[in-house]
């Protein structure tokens, strides 16, 4: 967060934010299941970051716990009703 002073004094914080909106302090990702078992898979650049770091494609828990340590916000992509129905070919 950056924190800058106007011409009254007062402190105004602004919020960084990467290219398509996201908190620059969020990791975002999707959860999937693949074969039964939950796979949390990044979806913005950060959480991609954290994945080549790992050297994996998806999170695991543990990164996950290791991502919130060093004070980031972990949060889940919710998608709507349409979305999941056009993944599984249903017209709404």
């Amino acid at each position: 967060m950056n924190s800058n002073q106007n011409e009254d004094g007062r402190v105004l914080i602004s919020v960084d934010r990467d290219a398509k909106g996201c908190r620059s302090d969020v990791v975002l990702i999707r959860v999937e299941h693949n074969y039964g078992s939950p796979c949390a898979y990044p979806v913005n650049e950060r959480g991609r970051i954290f994945c080549a770091m790992t050297g994996c494609t998806t999170l695991r828990p543990s990164d996950l716990e290791r991502i919130q340590a060093l004070g980031f916000e972990v949060v889940v992509e919710q998608r709507g009703q349409d979305e999941l129905l056009a993944e599984l070919g249903v017209s709404s």
